[in-house]
């Protein structure tokens, strides 16, 4: 008797309406041994489902990519597992990326097309290394509408996902994880509410496998806080970013214009660890960014663990979020748009903190209310460049150490000390 097993570990699987076609591997000429290259016949395969729209089911194998591949508009590619894995390469469906190396603007390993999708796959770069990385392509990058990557491994991927530059909208991205080294998730040209929910980098993606050219963990560390841009934005309309997180990276979530425009969303209960800034936004639509529930943390040596750039003339408003760590200051805020923090927590103490303010406030708008410093340190500098400031209803520790040097109109009132006076300036304290 053939086991449900049995079947999913040998057979591509073609959905015809409600009717499954089993069709052998072999008659695609697909082998999963890791030493011969299965593109041309994988992507035969996916040819076939195209024809009706379907699921090509890769079993447990090591399936080794030297070209890049197409998925067909509602067609998915699929691996065996539903939940991601890091701990052993070799186990579940792996697919092993030749193809591209030595550039990274190439064509993708896997291109999605309109409602097509990979799902259930490792990927992984044999011949990836460090302290000196090979530049490989996007891993995934996808066009149209309703493309999706869902319960992805991407090992030591060089770009992991990009929807973009191409015009796309209602992307996908789901329980991904892994350890990309340069790029992690990158979203332009989308015209319509993409989602991107339970994805975490992590060096230990890589780091803890049992590949035989796994890094030391100083190079990896070395190498991300320098180089990688985990989450990155350009022109997207309401993207709703959900529950995700990374570590190391030199940017967590980073904010731009490109030539199709630039980001507003809702981004709730995210988080990156130990990043050289967690937060930098170069630029936002109107309608702002929408930052709920956060926890970021600078690493050591970072100057701040937020920035908006002179360039931005947007909204960024953060709620309820907590910032930590031996970064010198929370943030420095300046440019020509709104910055507002309400019910948020800073606890900055790197290296300098007590020679810096926890918010520097350069130019624009800032609104800072209901929020608690807890570090013995200058709290506020409102520059001379800085139109308006609101900064009411806070807790201070010990003191309040605010300068005012704007020559807009800024109110404050309603703010509290711990045990000790109050000590307001209007020179920058010694």
């Amino acid at each position: 008797m053939t086991t449900p097993k049995a079947i999913l570990c040998s057979l591509v699987v073609l959905f015809v309406g409600n009717v499954c076609l089993a069709t052998d591997l072999a008659r695609f000429g697909i082998r999963g041994d890791g030493i011969h290259d299965d593109s041309a016949a994988i992507q035969q395969a996916l040819d076939e489902a195209a024809r009706t729209g379907g699921t090509v089911q890769l079993g447990v194998g090591r399936y080794r990519l030297d070209k890049p591949i197409r998925v067909p508009q509602g067609v998915t590619l699929a691996g065996v597992w539903e939940a991601p894995h890091h701990a052993e390469i070799g186990t579940g469906t792996i697919i092993e990326a030749y193809a591209g190396k030595g550039s990274e603007s190439g064509p993708a390993l896997i291109t999605l097309t309109q409602s097509s999708a990979v799902k259930g796959l490792t990927f992984f770069y044999p011949e990836q290394k460090l302290p000196e990385p090979f530049a490989y392509p996007w891993t995934i990058q996808g066009t149209g509408m309703h493309g999706s990557v869902i319960d992805c491994t991407f090992v030591n991927s060089y770009q992991a996902i990009f929807f973009g530059p191409e015009n796309n909208e209602l992307h996908y991205i789901r329980n991904c994880f892994g350890c990309p080294l340069k790029a992690g998730v990158r979203v332009d040209n989308c015209t319509d509410i993409g989602r991107i929910e339970n994805v975490h980098f992590n060096p230990h993606y890589w780091a803890r496998t049992n590949a035989p050219n796994r890094p030391k963990w100083p190079d990896l560390s070395k190498y991300l806080w320098e180089n990688f841009v985990a989450f990155e934005f350009g022109r997207t309309d309401w993207e709703y970013v959900h529950n995700t997180f990374c570590y190391g990276a030199k940017v967590g979530y980073k904010f731009v214009k490109t030539p199709k425009g630039t980001v507003n969303g809702n981004f709730l209960g995210i988080g990156a660890d130990w990043c050289e800034r967690a937060i930098l936004v170069e630029h936002s639509q109107p309608p702002g960014l929408l930052i709920t529930n956060g926890e970021f943390v600078g690493g050591k040596g970072a100057a701040a663990m937020m920035e908006v750039a002179a360039s931005h003339n947007g909204a960024v408003q953060l709620s309820n979020c907590s910032f930590w760590g031996p970064a010198d200051a929370i943030a420095i805020v300046a440019g020509k748009g709104m910055t507002s923090f309400n019910q948020c927590l800073f606890r900055n103490h790197g290296d300098n903190f007590k020679n810096v303010y926890t918010i520097e406030a350069r130019s624009g708008d800032l609104m800072v209310t209901g929020c608690r410093f807890g570090m013995d340190s200058p709290d506020i500098r409102i520059g001379p460049d800085v139109d308006t400031a609101v900064i009411t209803g806070n807790w201070f520790f010990r003191s309040q150490e605010i300068v005012n040097e704007s020559n807009g109109v800024v109110q404050m009132g309603f703010n509290v000390t711990g045990n000790r006076p109050t000590k307001t300036t209007a020179t920058r304290p010694e």
